[in-house]
């Protein structure tokens, strides 16, 4: 048995703490990656319920399973620009906001919808140093071509992305500014450029800086964010299981893969059935190696030496260490200090995006 329980009322509860935040403006609740692990059908009804109004995603997929399961007046923005006519047919299909972020995407769009004899609403993207899709800042005049000539394109917002919010703030204050500016110039010339939005999450709560009308809201929802600092926000998604085995090994006996922990005097183990496939012990990979990267990895690496930090699940309402490395599929802890039977409720502290779909969320 195994679910990641997610708890209702912290979820409710960071909603609230989002909006004292973004003041009056708007949310667009982020719902990449099946809402963060959350799960994105589950977590719909929960959204509507808080009145939000505005979602957002990644994959055009998506968008049609948010309106099968009855997000029908919600407006969806699909987040990333794209010329691939499969996913313009999802988009069209979902009645969706889509990003346009290039001349290509704008022309392959507004040919596809003009076939169908629609308008599609879009929200035009700016790079103001993400590095991902958008229009270059200086790049007005094909920027107001979307404007002046895609007649089956009706603009209804526009927006750019921080790539470092979490960290620079004066460099994230220098990208809004930058935002702002083509923001007037298309006005200079006569366009009205909708919605703005350029805040995300860490962007939020870290930085100065206007929240114009809207801002765009992931992770936060389940209480995490890059942004350091307090954030008030409440930490959900727990791993639940139980107690599979419970068994005593000698002294010297070597405990899961490699060996990596040797028991010094006899043990009393409990083998749980979750690992690393099911979101355990799962982090993200180094993936940065400018050597300032190295040196901070290398200094987090000694801190953890000499503070010999462990790992911990609570196991009947009581903390126990982890020993060895974790499975895939089973973790091993010490029971040596407690009493507990097999089918002990165990709970294990993860990230929901790390926790596969297979995995039942269960709200309460």
């Amino acid at each position: 048995m195994k679910y990641l329980l997610v708890e209702t009322d912290k979820i409710i509860a960071n909603i609230e703490k989002i909006r004292e935040k973004a003041g009056g403006s708007e949310l667009i609740a982020v719902l990449k990656a099946n809402a963060y692990g959350l799960g994105l059908q589950e977590i719909y009804p929960i959204l509507r319920q808080c009145g939000v109004r505005k979602l957002a995603v990644t994959e055009p997929d998506d968008a049609i399973t948010l309106r099968q399961i009855g997000a029908e007046e919600e407006e969806i923005l699909i987040l990333r620009s794209t010329a691939c006519a499969e996913d313009i047919e999802k988009i069209l299909e979902s009645c969706a906001t889509a990003s346009i972020g290039s001349y290509d995407a704008a022309v392959a769009l507004n040919g596809m919808a003009e076939q169908r004899g629609i308008s599609c609403d879009v929200h035009i993207k700016i790079d103001t140093g993400m590095g991902r899709y958008g229009f270059e800042p200086g790049e007005l005049e094909r920027i107001t071509s979307v404007f002046s000539y895609m007649s089956n394109l009706h603009v209804t917002g526009m927006y750019t992305h921080f790539p470092c919010a979490y960290l620079n703030p004066s460099k994230t204050k220098a990208q809004h500014e930058k935002f702002i500016e083509v923001t007037e110039q298309v006005r200079r010339a006569g366009f009205d450029p909708g919605l703005l939005h350029d805040c995300n999450t860490a962007a939020l709560f870290t930085c100065p800086i206007d929240h114009l009308d809207a801002v765009r809201i992931g992770s936060a929802i389940s209480g995490r964010t890059t942004a350091k600092g307090a954030s008030g926000l409440k930490r959900v998604g727990v791993l639940c299981s139980e107690i599979a085995e419970i068994r005593w090994l000698p002294r010297g006996h070597g405990i899961g893969y490699g060996s990596a922990y040797v028991t010094r005097k006899p043990t009393k183990i409990g083998i749980i059935p979750v690992g690393t496939a099911d979101g355990f012990g799962v982090e993200k990979i180094r993936d940065t190696f400018r050597l300032r990267d190295c040196l901070r990895y290398a200094l987090s690496d000694l801190s953890r030496l000499f503070r010999r930090r462990y790992l911990y699940v609570t196991v009947d309402g009581k903390r126990v260490r982890v020993l060895g490395h974790i499975g895939t599929t089973h973790t091993i802890v010490d029971l040596s200090e407690i009493n507990c039977s097999v089918g002990a409720p165990v709970r294990m502290e993860v990230s929901p995006i790390f926790v596969p779909q297979s995995v039942r969320r269960r709200y309460e």
